[in-house]
């Protein structure tokens, strides 16, 4: 370590400029991962049907714009931020709309695939859990969750859900009673009314990172030129 240390010391005495340079380079990264990474924001919410027709809706603010992903793991089970959520819930429909106006901006259900991230259920060994990546202005939106096939019925929040005041709806297409049925394996399977809604979002870097990456980066030009001509 002693060896490493005084190289460094000798290093630094030649080239003042290269010294403030790697100081720079040093603020520069700081600034750009809090910029990335300080407005990045993540949320859980967690609840519990009580019949197939429920929906919850949930304010959501994004920190910026940017991608956001919205997604579910109380079907197949999972871990978010740290939280782990058991499985066995409903099949999930995830929906957003703009807050401003009420306009549907993207839905998304389980379909059985497994993607990224989904983990299957060990009952039914599907991956039935909702994931939605949407790219969203700054502003304030609603977030939807209900029940597969109790999907959105328009282009507008006031537009309501297609099995809203239906009862359990799942169980009456299985042939039985009761509710948080799964629809699409043979025989029905039933659930419970848990669920638990995750939303990701990391905004695009603020322009003060940048506009001091542009300046290290200029003067680091400067110096090469210097060395250039004294060359």
């Amino acid at each position: 370590m002693n060896v490493i240390k005084c190289s460094w010391r000798r290093w630094e005495s030649r080239s003042p400029r290269v010294a403030t340079f790697t100081s720079l380079l040093g603020l520069v990264s700081l600034i750009s991962v809090s910029a990335a990474y300080s407005r990045a924001s993540t949320v859980s919410y967690s609840g519990t049907f009580v019949g197939d027709d429920q929906v919850a809706q949930y304010s959501y603010t994004t920190p910026g714009a940017g991608p956001v992903i919205f997604s579910t793991d109380s079907y197949g089970g999972g871990t978010f931020n740290g939280v782990t959520t058991a499985a066995g819930g409903f099949v999930p429909v995830i929906s957003v709309f703009n807050a401003a106006n009420g306009v549907l901006l993207g839905s998304d259900g389980g379909d059985g695939i497994c993607s990224a991230g989904m983990a299957a259920d060990v009952t039914t060994n599907m991956c039935d859990d909702a994931s939605l990546s949407l790219t969203l202005g700054t502003g304030s939106y609603v977030v939807a969750v209900s029940e597969f096939f109790n999907v959105p019925v328009g282009p507008n929040l006031s537009d309501g859900f297609l099995e809203q005041g239906q009862g359990n709806f799942t169980g009456g297409t299985c042939g039985t009673s009761g509710a948080f049925y799964e629809t699409d394996v043979a025989p029905c399977v039933q659930r419970d009314g848990n669920f638990t809604l995750n939303i990701s979002a990391v905004p695009e870097p603020t322009t003060l990172g940048l506009g001091v990456l542009a300046i290290a980066a200029g003067l680091m030009g400067r110096r090469v030129r210097s060395r250039k001509s004294l060359n």
